[in-house]
């Protein structure tokens, strides 16, 4: 039993270990004005884009029990499971509960605070359980891991925050199954961070492997070699990949149909580039060893977060070098802390390591292990007396300071600013004042801890006010120039959105057929200092659209939307511009609702398809070509009719010129429409950001300013009209003549009046929001047409039943849904079945009973 004085330390460490780091975080959300502790919110980055419209759905399904696997909310329709797997399965998100949607940026804050604490205290006393002591410098680690380089980067990214708070006890369960054979804490905790984020449970069970060489070589009987000495600890070998593998397997319900969503992704495809055999980071990377070495705007590229306080950098540093450290610990956490480090130089590794992609922004999204490692061998050689040697103190103090030195110099060197959308800078411009900062808490850290190595009380609590003041304006400077929103100003203007975008709906919206919206919400837009695209408000405003950004995004509608001209930036976005009068009614766009300071404005087309349309054979063999769009725009028309008429016609340049200012490039294009009808611009393979469009002197939308590339209507034309059209762009364009297309809206009029004649008629399409994986609906088919294709993309979960026949699904329209159909009228259902559910079932339900039969077995054995 623990003595009297034992107690009291232990329940005082408890006490410090929570409360140092409640203190520290609300005193940052107090200094930066974070809601619920200041007026602005942390609406940034993918909180604004992604996890707002995300918590709403989230917070309506839970509030009404309603939950379906499949959304038309999401873009043209898609998965919701991946969607789930990868961005709401924290139990903390159940907070959102207690908020209304106005107020759901203020419940994001409070689970972030919430998460950051949990971090700090589960270090803390992972350190403390793992070591059997519990002091000061314990509670130093949880505040220096909680409030790491990647937390203060990354932490509005906060579902990857859960790993975090379940790594220290999963790597307690695993050492207390390694030395003890006990299993529970290590099974459980594993399954948790798999199942509240599966790709940090991915990037999690890599460190695993790594961490189990760590344990193997730390207790490697010195007579043996390494690989010899396996044999001795098979045992416990056989272990840790048993129970590794039930835990994986307790979780297949929801890792194997994930999985099979995300084959489904753009992210599906390998590229040969991610795998050179070459560095990632250069020589400057130790700028990210001090503080201040990351700021806001350098997010989505950048070196590794390595800043964990300088205390535990020295620390380390000193660990390695100490003659109190025996050798084979050395090598152990060798093995460990290099083994993170080479995996996210070595690119191959790297890519390994991040799910065999490169990530698109916020790079090396594993470097948490790194300052997770360093803590825990820091506090270990501290524990060893390492921080005695004065000497070897000062010169590792003074080493650090000079490779951080040399990084900025090497960073002064190469270092570039941001340019747009290059992730292949390998340092971000740094600020040289920052430096000064770094060397005085190198100093101020290394004279206290020289103190504590000299046993002095006061050294403990200075060197803990340092730790706070250092990690606390890492965090300030990491997050410096974000542009935080304000709460008061979202409540209100997102409450009015909501009132005047559901009045349009309930006014409109008719109850026998399924149209889209394209909404354009200006006070909602001018509510965040960059630009905002609103891909994921239908979530939002329960409103059918086309736009979606995330990293579970379809790759057969970003494919089919971009492919006909809508913009998108890469394979997780498609943005609700881009649309022509082909898409509008082949993709059911009724809606056009603009919304201004004073109200909205509302355009209604008179004929839209809905959510399908019939059309002849041909669309099942249409291939969409990349970058040309206006071709496939003709060839989906032509499909679709089933012949080989022109329905999109290039004018005939007249003139063009280009010439070259000082800040800017000028073009001029004049022509003659070769036809009647909507004509449109569509410059592939750029991204238009900081481009203005004239159209005989008058300016076009700053709408189509943007950050993809898309289709830029320039207005109905006569055949024969003459125009002039000026561009003004940051960057050089090339063959602007040849990027014009015009659409015969008489041709396109007719093939409408046939559709409108084999409509898909939706039975009840208001209840689609809530149970969108089942609908049906019925039509009349004629003999030109026989094939329904539904605008939603091709997805092997959806099974059709023709007047109660089973009816196979194709994939039409290079990535749609279809049916084949035959004349007369029929019944038409959809039923969609999350692919690999069963299979998940069975193995989670195998995994458990290995699990039982396991424990079973194991008290049997011992009992013998």
């Amino acid at each position: 039993m623990l003595s009297q004085p034992d107690r009291h330390n232990k329940r005082s460490f408890y006490i410090l270990a929570v409360l140092i780091p409640v203190l520290l975080v609300s005193a940052l959300f107090v200094v930066i004005g974070i809601a619920p502790f200041g007026s602005h919110n942390l609406l940034v980055s993918d909180l604004s884009t992604q996890y707002l419209q995300f918590f709403a759905e989230l917070k309506r399904q839970l509030t009404h029990l309603s939950f379906s696997g499949y959304s038309f909310l999401m873009s043209i329709g898609d998965s919701l499971v991946p969607i789930y797997a990868y961005y709401l399965l924290s139990p903390l998100n159940l907070i959102i509960l207690f908020f209304n949607n106005t107020q759901l940026p203020i419940a994001i804050d409070l689970i972030i605070w919430i998460k950051l604490i949990l971090c700090s205290i589960s270090m803390s006393v992972f350190l403390g359980k793992k070591y059997h002591n519990y002091d000061l410098m314990a509670v130093y680690g949880g505040l220096a891991y909680g409030l790491c380089g990647f937390v203060a980067m990354y932490f509005y990214d906060l579902m990857w925050l859960d790993a975090l708070i379940w790594l220290p006890v999963m790597v307690y369960g695993l050492e207390k199954g390694y030395y003890h054979g006990k299993s529970g804490l290590y099974v459980i905790s594993l399954m948790i961070i798999i199942f509240t984020n599966f790709y940090m449970g991915y990037i999690i069970c890599i460190f695993n492997i790594l961490y189990m060489a760590y344990l193997l070589k730390k207790n490697q009987p010195y007579p043996l070699p390494f690989f010899q000495s396996l044999k001795v600890r098979r045992k416990q070998i056989r272990w840790f990949i048993w129970y590794s593998l039930l835990a994986g397997m307790s979780v297949a319900v929801l890792l194997i149909p994930t999985a099979i969503s995300m084959m489904a992704t753009g992210k599906k495809d390998l590229s040969a580039a991610n795998f050179l055999f070459k560095g990632t980071f250069g020589l400057s990377f130790p700028v990210n060893l001090g503080v201040g070495g990351n700021d806001f705007a350098g997010r989505l590229v950048h070196n590794p977060s390595f800043f964990t306080g300088s205390l535990f950098i020295i620390g380390v540093i000193v660990y390695f070098f100490s003659k109190m450290v025996s050798q084979r610990d050395k090598q152990a956490s060798g093995i460990l802390i290099g083994g993170i480090f080479v995996g996210m130089w070595f690119l191959p590794l790297n890519t390994i390591w991040h799910m065999m992609q490169q990530p698109a922004g916020f790079p090396f999204r594993m470097v948490f292990l790194f300052s997770f490692a360093i803590i825990m061998v820091t506090y270990e050689g501290y524990l060893q007396g390492t921080f005695s040697d004065e000497r070897l103190l000062i010169r590792s103090a003074v080493g650090l300071g000079i490779a951080i030195l040399i990084g900025y110099v090497l960073a002064n060197l190469e270092g570039r600013k941001l340019m747009e959308f290059r992730f292949d800078i390998p340092q971000l411009f740094v600020r040289n004042i920052i430096f000064g900062f770094v060397v005085g808490f190198i100093f101020l850290t290394t004279i206290t801890l020289i103190g504590v190595g000299k046993q002095r009380p006061i050294s403990r609590i200075f060197l803990g006010i340092i730790l706070a003041f250092e990690l606390g304006l890492n965090f300030m400077i990491a997050t410096e120039g974000a542009p935080l929103g304000n709460q008061r100003n979202f409540e209100r203007t997102y409450a009015k959105s909501a009132q005047l975008i559901g009045s349009v709906e309930k006014r409109y919206q008719s109850n026998d057929g399924f149209y889209r919206f394209l909404i354009i919400d200006k006070p909602f837009r001018d509510l965040f200092k960059v630009p905002y695209s609103g891909y994921n408000d239908s979530f939002l405003y329960r409103n059918h659209g086309i736009s979606s950004y995330s990293s579970t995004l379809n790759a057969h509608t970003h494919h089919v939307l971009g492919d006909l001209g809508f913009s998108t930036r890469n394979i997780r976005r498609i943005d609700m511009l881009g649309g022509t009068a082909i898409t509008d009614y082949f993709f059911g766009l009724k809606y056009c609702d603009v919304l201004g300071d004073y109200g909205n404005h509302l355009t209604i087309r008179k004929r839209t398809s809905g959510l399908g349309f019939m059309a002849n054979r041909q669309i099942e063999h249409l291939k969409l070509k990349q970058n040309h769009a206006f071709d496939n725009l003709n060839y989906f028309v032509q499909a679709t009719a089933g012949n080989q008429r022109q329905y999109v016609f290039a004018p005939t340049p007249i003139s063009s010129a280009r010439f070259v200012h000082r800040d800017f490039f000028e073009y001029k294009v004049k022509f003659w429409a070769n036809t009647t009808g909507p004509h449109y611009l569509y410059i592939p393979k750029v991204r238009l950001i900081n481009v203005a469009f004239y159209i005989n002197g008058q300016k076009l939308s700053k709408l189509y300013s943007g950050l993809g590339t898309e289709m830029i209507p320039l207005g109905n034309m006569q055949k024969g009209q003459v125009l002039t059209l000026t561009i003004y762009s940051q960057k050089e364009l090339h063959h602007v003549a040849d990027d014009l297309g015009g659409i015969d809206l008489a041709k396109l009029r007719r093939v409408e009046d046939y559709q409108d004649k084999h409509k898909f008629k939706l039975q009840r399409p208001s209840q689609l929001n809530e149970h969108g994986a089942h609908f049906k609906g019925h039509l009349k088919v004629g003999r030109r047409a026989q094939t329904l294709v539904l605008t939603i993309p091709y997805d092997q979960g959806w099974q059709a039943k023709v007047d109660g026949q089973p009816q196979a699904i194709k994939k039409v329209a290079g990535g749609l849904v279809g049916v084949r159909l035959t004349p007369g009228e029929h019944q038409v259902a959809f039923n969609y079945h999350i692919r690999g559910l069963l299979a998940g079932i069975i193995i989670t339900i195998t995994g458990l009973l290995g699990l039982v039969v396991t424990a079973l077995w194991r008290r049997f054995k011992l009992h013998m």
